[in-house]
């Protein structure tokens, strides 16, 4: 197994034989600045700005090598490419391979005399070795949330937390292309062939976490389709989204104090709503010390665990893979109250499997935070109630239901629509407006004074000091800002 991984790599690293001149660096078809605008923002040896192209904004990025440091950066990839010992990439991660090929970077620029930015033209050396140098360049700039490429031949488009959706010049090369495939592959535990041309993997890379979904054909009738999208671009804290406008203090803490008393939570919004990121802030502000559990195809949740937080993470199969090794999100769920959760945090309710298993979960006494697409929070109890064929009587144990709403996709602006619980009239479940926003677009109480009736077992007096425990920490971490 293991030297099928790395001949599938190396396939990579290795992509031809040594030159008599080493071939020229991929970041070198970004262009060169000479120095770095006052427009740009930047880190070494990138520059990075938006322009307003024909009445739409376009991204640039430059690259500031000089031509002596970008022939050693040459000589250091060819070199240490045909240095790699597969042996000393142990364990066999793609952040072990990243880091043997940096230190052999360095070994080399260091034997040519580079003395300056040492650390950061090696990892750039390491990242040229394996054919993603270009794709390290956007994983720098933290202001690109998620970029795309819809074909082999046109350019990648992104989303940018000032500028909102961009176009771009950059077109990825077949050694590119390439190095996205082998990497996705190779690492992922799963094969891209013909029968399972989709695939989904989290890579490490320059200090960012991406989320790579890679298409091909017969599924991607263009033969190739990419989305990469930074899960650590999440990491507003609740004042900070307060701040923003996402949601109100008192809407906050009415959500925390409701989570901390042992309520149930789900995070209702399209695509790109901004559902994780609320859901990480809020996990952020509950009490530390409660146990949780997190379920997720794809790791977007923080690691709270060097802040003393009590966690535990279980990663399952992508949806996308059904039950190929029975890894699957629905077996986990219903397993999730043998390890004993204060919390169970699921990244996305996605099919009327992981449903079934959910309300299952939930009827057993499991509470958490979850994330489920839908436009509306009618939209999802329609969903559940036709086409994942859940119980009207099950939809009782959801408690809160927070609905996000991106009014321009074309824009970052991301809020809280409505919050509601789902309550009963005569019987039969309803949804009740706790907030809503209004036409000055604040979201207001509508439900009148007091707190909404808190969880099963919990007396109102206890939930009312959790919230207004919660207001005061907000405040205080807001004016501490």
């Amino acid at each position: 197994m293991r030297s099928a991984l790395l001949e599938a790599f190396l396939r990579i690293v290795r992509t031809r034989p040594p030159p008599n001149e080493p071939a020229p660096l991929l970041v070198e078809l970004f262009g060169r600045s000479e120095r770095y605008e006052a427009r740009s923002e930047r880190t070494y040896p990138f520059s990075y700005r938006v322009v307003n192209r024909d009445s739409a904004p376009f991204y640039e990025v430059s690259c500031s090598l000089g031509p002596d440091t970008v022939m050693a950066l040459r000589k250091a990839v060819s070199e240490a490419s045909l240095g790699l010992d597969p042996g000393d990439v142990d364990p066999l991660t793609f952040r072990r391979l990243v880091e043997v090929l940096t230190q052999l970077s360095a070994e080399r620029l260091a034997s040519y005399g580079v003395r300056n930015m040492v650390k950061e033209l090696s990892e750039l050396a390491a990242y040229e070795a394996i054919g993603l140098s270009r794709i390290m360049a956007l994983a720098k700039d933290d202001k690109v949330t998620e970029f795309y490429v819809d074909s082999e031949s046109t350019p990648l488009y992104l989303d940018h937390t000032a500028a909102g959706r961009c176009e771009s010049a950059i077109v990825l090369t077949e050694r590119e292309r390439s190095a996205i495939e082998t990497h996705v592959d190779t690492f992922s535990g799963y094969t891209l062939d013909y029968k399972t041309p989709s695939m989904k993997n989290d890579l490490p890379i320059a200090g960012a976490i991406l989320r790579v979904s890679l298409d091909l054909e017969p599924v991607a009738v263009n033969r190739f389709a990419l989305d990469v999208r930074r899960l650590n671009v999440s990491s507003l804290s609740l004042p900070q989204l307060i701040g923003l406008g996402v949601l109100s203090v008192e809407a906050a803490s009415m959500l925390v104090g409701w989570l901390e008393c042992g309520g149930n939570l789900t995070v209702i919004g399209e695509t790109g709503t901004g559902k994780t990121t609320l859901l990480n802030a809020l996990d952020e502000q509950v009490e530390r010390r409660l146990r949780r559990l997190y379920i997720e195809d794809a790791v977007e949740t923080r690691d709270l665990l060097g802040r003393g937080f009590h966690q535990m993470k279980v990663k399952v199969d992508p949806f996308e893979r059904g039950n190929e090794s029975g890894r699957t999100k629905e077996s986990e769920i219903v397993k999730a109250l043998h390890r004993s959760p204060d919390i169970v945090i699921l990244s996305e309710i996605q099919s009327e499997e992981h449903s079934r298993a959910f309300f299952q979960a939930l009827s057993s006494g499991a509470r958490g935070i979850q994330t489920f697409h839908a436009s509306t929070i009618e939209q999802a109890v329609r969903r559940w109630v036709n086409m994942h064929h859940i119980s009207e009587q099950s939809l009782l144990d959801l408690g809160l239901l927070v609905q996000m709403a991106r009014p321009d996709r074309l824009k970052q602006g991301r809020y809280v629509q409505r919050i509601c619980s789902m309550t009963q009239d005569r019987g039969t479940p309803r949804i009740k407006e706790l907030f809503m926003r209004d036409r000055e677009f604040k979201l207001r109480n509508v439900a009148g004074p007091g707190l909404p009736a808190p969880p099963e077992g919990v007396e109102v007096e206890s939930m009312g000091r959790r919230v207004a425990l919660a207001s005061q920490k907000i405040s205080g971490s807001q004016g501490a800002g």
